[in-house]
């Protein structure tokens, strides 16, 4: 029975302190990587992106809800873009028009992450 208080306890000291941590989660590279795999072709060709594709460029917008999500997935785009020379930043930009996603910032090779809100 005392051991049942004290769990008790923890778990209320937990969730009363919680708030008062301010952890930030971020999503991680990987997780934007595989949401827009789908759309691998047209960020090489152009065309038409495919239905995956845009609910890729969905899931990936609304996961990025705070500024360092925001920053963070940015930033994981331009390293792979750099990485793998695989976007054409001109097919990119139009991306989100095309999938009727409103995004926060423009797509562009030259955008500096670390200014996004």
């Amino acid at each position: 029975m005392a051991n049942a208080k004290l769990i008790c306890a923890l778990l209320l000291c937990i969730l009363v302190t919680a708030p008062m941590l301010n952890i930030e989660a971020s999503i991680p590279c990987h997780t934007v990587k595989v949401d827009l795999a789908a759309c691998l072709s047209y960020f090489l060709k152009g065309g038409i992106p495919p239905p995956s594709c845009c609910k890729g460029v969905q899931n990936v917008n609304n996961a990025a809800r705070t500024t360092k999500d925001r920053r963070d997935t940015c930033n994981c785009l331009k390293t792979t873009a750099k990485q793998y020379h695989i976007v054409n930043f001109r097919f990119a930009a139009a991306l989100p028009r095309i999938c009727k996603v409103n995004i926060r910032s423009p797509i562009s090779a030259s955008i500096d992450c670390s200014r996004i809100k």
